[in-house]
């Protein structure tokens, strides 16, 4: 079943302490950022257990809630919650260091349209494949139109950079947007290329482009938000709308222009040569390192930190290295995720890494890292050695990025250009190595199953229960309630492995009180030492009843066991009972879960739920 990702807004806003404690939330491919004034108030293992939230992680002073591919879905469910307050970021209990601060105001500023760039650097790579088959004339119209296409969120990148830096930094998102277009004014671009001597006020402009630029407009926008405020704070309000947009206007373009533009051009292009001569020094060693470790930077959500580099790379050389490499990291991971699909023989772990493995060969690898790889550990260090050989090869090969991308499968036409064929193939033959190494060092290496909620396998029944129910009228098994209360579909329960009948078919009774009887005449197969789960068995026909969801984690409080494993028990026996106020309390779901593991081939269940029951009141049938 389809998570309903209103619910999973819903309760994130309620665990991250509500609408008063949330300042600002942003989200990029796969995360929320959230902005707290406390983040000690909120408990991450309960955020952890909500429906669709895969994991947590707290970087960059942000509390980041990653969802995957649906974030954008929950997001805008978040945002009918939540009043976002940008005056209130600064009044947050978080100490939040340099560059933590850092990493979040550019991932802030650079998130919400990093697809639109990506889709850009695609058009660029179709078209540059079109060009090496002679398949489109590179002087008619159709070339010229798309080729522009391709290149205009690139050329007008300081315009969507204003948009965002606007609303990190509370400026009027009109006045920053003119601010941008200013630096990239067809005015400003011939005086550029005249060459002529300009002066402002007595003072020489330095003429530099900053078509494509990254850190000129967002230290503009930083300084303006201070300039706004000052003339915010101090001019009558009559006239504050119309003359706090102009003297910011007037003040920041200048300013701009003669000062915090060249120093913003100086500031990118000694952190992209800084990185770009280690890279001359050894491409392989960059590799080597780059797609061993991309990995790790995105477990903490600090990878932001190179997009400016990245960035400036496209604007300056054309090209990025960079990416070249890390594509090896991605698609490595996918391989490791591939390798526990083929080794596990958990039949929900199957499921999950399958869905990760494809998941992650798209570019999205939290799945793939939070729910598999660094869940089990051995295939997560399996992952970053695959990326590290296949970043080796891509640095040999001087593989690039020739528009900006996210790497994976749909964007590899970004990695081609004519004339430049060996370094296209090396970074094929490098994403194919990291992968396919991912899978085999994950599959050799193997791990250690992480038995835990919704994955713990029912033994194989050695034998079956005296008093074995008669098969009338095409009923295998009655199978009844084992407690009285509502009962509802499979589908409907909060934990994501049993809606989606991932270990079997049945239903979830919220109880009224705290006893589960036996359902049926039964051997007990299996009682789990929590006490929570319990294994019986008869006809063919396994059962499994497992009370809570999460619940394994209280380590048998609250919880007591009236039966022992391989005991034979009777129709409405008392087999476990529980502390359902307790558990509650403590924060978790009492709903008691019935699953059919086993009925045998060509078996058909019939399920009863959507109505209120009393205890042994059939609910299912194996027939």
């Amino acid at each position: 079943m389809a998570i309903d990702y209103r619910i999973t807004a819903r309760e994130l806003v309620r665990e991250l302490g509500g609408d008063s404690n949330i300042t600002n939330v942003a989200h990029c491919a796969t995360r929320l950022r959230f902005i707290l004034k406390d983040a000690s108030v909120v408990d991450s293992a309960k955020v952890a257990k909500i429906p669709g939230v895969i994991t947590t992680v707290q970087a960059g002073g942000q509390y980041q809630v990653v969802i995957g591919n649906h974030v954008k879905d929950a997001f805008g469910f978040v945002m009918e919650l939540v009043t976002v307050d940008e005056d209130a970021a600064g009044t947050s209990k978080n100490k939040v260091g340099i560059l933590n601060r850092i990493v979040d105001i550019i991932s802030s500023i650079f998130a919400p349209f990093l697809y639109t760039l990506a889709a850009c650097g695609i058009l660029q790579g179709i078209l540059g494949i079109f060009v090496a088959l002679n398949a489109i004339d590179t002087s008619g119209g159709t070339y010229q139109i798309l080729n522009f296409i391709s290149w205009t969120a690139f050329t007008f990148l300081p315009v969507l950079i204003s948009i965002t830096a606007a609303k990190k930094f509370g400026v009027n998102t009109y006045a920053a947007v003119v601010i941008a277009c200013a630096l990239v004014c067809p005015d400003y671009i011939n005086m550029v290329n005249t060459g002529a001597d300009v002066y402002f006020l007595g003072m020489k402009v330095q003429l530099l482009s900053y078509t494509s630029s990254v850190i000129p407009i967002i230290l503009s926008i930083w300084v303006a938000s201070y300039v706004q405020k000052f003339f915010d704070k101090y001019l009558p309000i009559v006239v504050r709308n119309l003359f706090s947009p102009m003297f910011t206007i007037a003040i920041m373009v200048p300013l701009t222009l003669l000062a915090f533009g060249p120093i913003g051009n100086a500031v990118g292009g000694a952190i992209g040569g800084v990185y770009n001569s280690l890279y001359g020094l050894s491409p392989i060693a960059a590799g080597i390192i780059v797609g061993g470790l991309w990995e790790v930077l995105v477990i903490f959500g600090v990878h932001w930190g190179i997009t400016p580099v990245t960035v400036g790379n496209y604007a300056s050389l054309g090209y990025d290295t960079f990416t070249g490499m890390q594509a090896s990291a991605v698609f490595s991971q996918a391989g490791a995720s591939l390798g526990v699909f083929l080794e596990t023989k958990d039949k929900d772990m199957k499921g999950v890494s399958a869905s990760a493995a494809v998941t992650g060969l798209f570019g999205i690898t939290e799945p793939a890292i939070y729910g598999v790889n660094l869940r089990l550990k051995k295939p997560m260090i399996c992952g970053c050695i695959a990326g590290a050989v296949g970043g080796g090869i891509a640095g040999a090969f001087h593989a690039v990025s020739w528009g900006y991308n996210m790497p994976g499968i749909a964007t590899i036409p970004a990695y081609f250009k004519a004339g430049y064929g060996s370094e296209f193939i090396g970074f094929l033959i490098s994403i194919v190595v990291s992968f396919v190494l991912g899978v085999v060092l994950a599959y050799i290496a193997g791990f250690e199953e992480n038995v835990v909620e919704a994955q713990e396998a029912i033994p194989e029944t050695a034998e079956k229960a005296a008093g074995s129910v008669s098969s009338k009228n095409g009923v295998v098994l009655d199978i009844a309630s084992p407690a009285k209360g509502l009962v509802v579909p499979i589908e409907e329960v909060r934990d994501e492995v049993f809606a989606s009948k991932g270990m079997g078919d049945g239903i979830g009774i919220v109880a009224e009180e705290g006893k589960v009887h036996a359902p049926f005449d039964a051997s007990v197969e299996a009682l789990f030492p929590t006490g929570h789960a319990i294994g019986l068995s008869a006809n063919g026909v396994e059962l499994l009843v497992h009370i809570g969801i999460n619940t394994v984690e209280l380590d048998g409080r609250g919880f007591q066991a009236h039966v022992a494993q391989g005991d034979t028990v009777r129709r409405g026996d008392l087999l476990v009972t529980f502390d359902k106020e307790m558990i509650e309390k403590e924060g978790y779901d009492t709903t008691v879960i019935c699953v059919v593991t086993e009925m045998g081939d060509g078996a058909q269940l019939d399920v009863r739920s959507g109505c209120k029951v009393n205890m042994l009141e059939t609910v299912m049938s194996v027939r």
